[in-house]
């Protein structure tokens, strides 16, 4: 339904989109927009200025992005009737990305007037028919779609299937022709049958981490000694041996394997439940003579059997823990006012590891609405992130997000496990569903960490 002013290639780079072109001041300071002209909304408004403005201007005012924002943008001005000049507090590298993201969607102007959520008016390739909240979606093709001959399909629907097996097993009925998920079990099952196309989650810049987060500012998670014990308790290869069906693989840095800013050795606890012990019984009188943590996660029977063998692993280091599922609505909101000890999360997936800023920051981490939702508040990490975020040099970058790495190993407001598992199966009647090109003529990222585009495809018969 919506656009981005610049989209994701294939390489990781971020390439205009609505946008014609993203030029910044030589201090990288000021970045101006310059938009592509004769582009419509759905309902027959320009792409303007003025829309791009009030967008970027509706971020700000609003409680949850405006803190996320105020990292990047200061101000915005209108510089003609398709630019605009956007001010960040300091040098932004990554700016382009963030463009391919939240920031980077544009919402018509009387979708913003009117603080609706539930009658969105895009520039998209789709616009909405029906929407039947937790049944079903229905979009149907766009006729002015400012790409000439795009999309493809007459409409789309889509419909959320919250149980793994009920969506692999709706594929295979024909139910449905394409399935996102993240359960590595579905990959196993399909991967390898002719009559199914996978496509795996992409290696382009900062992969997607399942681990399980604690909240820093709640006892005794607060406790960086009872961290450890947590951390050296859990057995990650066990772990994913028994819930990664041979596809999820082990994980302990915020960056995946082969990247330039995973230091050689973050210094991540290994698992040592000798150790663990040792470190239960010297912080138990700290904290009423025993360690008790409340592990939850959202209402998903995989999570629930894998926090369940978490807490048996914690069990034998001799620390108490509670086992709950949780409604992924209250989840959230518990995460963002720091209403929980320890939860199952997912995340980090990134085009630029500067797009994680807000969620790793001291700056985010104070209540009552905490975008960092650890509460980890760290000078030497924060020292890291800025000097990652504010030069263009690649081997002061690299070293920089390698002491973040290390940083987060010592401080420990996430313990690692694996990477996530995201995949997009379709069936053979579906074709060319993970082929989006850009304007240009580059191939763009089709798919990412659950995130699909169906500009591209189409369904024979």
């Amino acid at each position: 339904i919506f656009d981005t002013l610049t989209v994701v290639a294939a390489d990781g780079s971020a390439k205009p989109y609505l946008a014609k072109s993203e030029t910044p001041s030589p201090d990288l300071t000021v970045w101006t927009i310059t938009l592509r002209r004769g582009i419509t909304f759905h309902d027959g408004s320009p792409l303007n200025a003025d829309v791009v403005l009030a967008n970027i201007q509706s971020l700000q005012s609003s409680a949850l992005t405006g803190q996320a924002l105020r990292g990047v943008v200061s101000s915005i001005a209108k510089v003609s009737d398709m630019a605009v000049a956007v001010t960040c507090p300091e040098p932004i590298v990554a700016f382009p990305h963030y463009l391919a993201s939240q920031v980077g969607y544009v919402v018509g102007m009387a979708q913003l007037e009117s603080q609706s959520s539930t009658k969105p008016i895009g520039t998209g390739p789709f616009s909405l028919v029906e929407w039947v909240p937790n049944d079903h979606m229905t979009v149907k093709r766009n006729p002015h779609y400012w790409r000439p001959g795009l999309p493809y399909l007459d409409g789309v629907t889509y419909r959320p299937i919250a149980q793994d097996q009920s969506r692999e097993n709706s594929l295979k009925s024909g139910t449905i022709d394409l399935m996102v998920t993240r359960d590595p079990n579905a990959i196993r099952d399909l991967q390898d049958n002719a009559s199914y196309q996978v496509v795996r989650n992409p290696s382009v810049g900062q992969n997607d981490m399942d681990f399980i987060i604690l909240n820093t500012a709640a006892d005794p998670t607060s406790d960086p000694l009872v961290r450890q014990a947590l951390a050296h308790a859990i057995d990650v290869d066990q772990l994913v041996k028994l819930f990664g069906a041979g596809i999820a693989k082990p994980n302990l840095s915020l960056f995946s394997p082969g990247s330039p800013y995973r230091a050689a050795d973050n210094g991540y606890p290994k698992y040592d439940l000798a150790k663990a012990k040792a470190l239960v019984a010297q912080t138990a009188p700290n904290h009423g003579g025993s360690i008790k943590v409340s592990l939850a996660t959202i209402t998903d029977p995989r999570l629930l059997n894998e926090i369940q063998a978490i807490a048996s692993m914690w069990g034998l280091a001799g620390i108490t823990t509670t086992v709950s599922e949780v409604e992924q609505v209250t989840f959230i909101d518990n995460l963002v006012t720091g209403q929980f000890q320890a939860y199952t999360d997912e995340m980090f997936a990134a085009t630029d590891p500067d797009l994680n800023y807000v969620w790793m920051s001291p700056t985010t981490a104070n209540p009552p609405i905490a975008l960092n939702f650890s509460r980890n508040k760290d000078d030497a990490l924060e020292a890291a992130l800025q000097r990652g975020r504010t030069t263009s040099d690649p081997t002061v970058r690299i070293k920089a997000y390698q002491e973040v790495d290390k940083r987060l190993s010592a401080d420990l407001p996430y313990l690692w496990a694996s990477l996530a598992t995201w995949s997009l199966t379709g069936s053979n009647a579906v074709s060319n569903f993970n082929n989006l090109t850009l304007p240009d003529g580059s191939r763009a990222l089709g798919f990412a960490s659950g995130i699909f585009n169906p500009t591209p495809a189409w369904r024979e018969g």
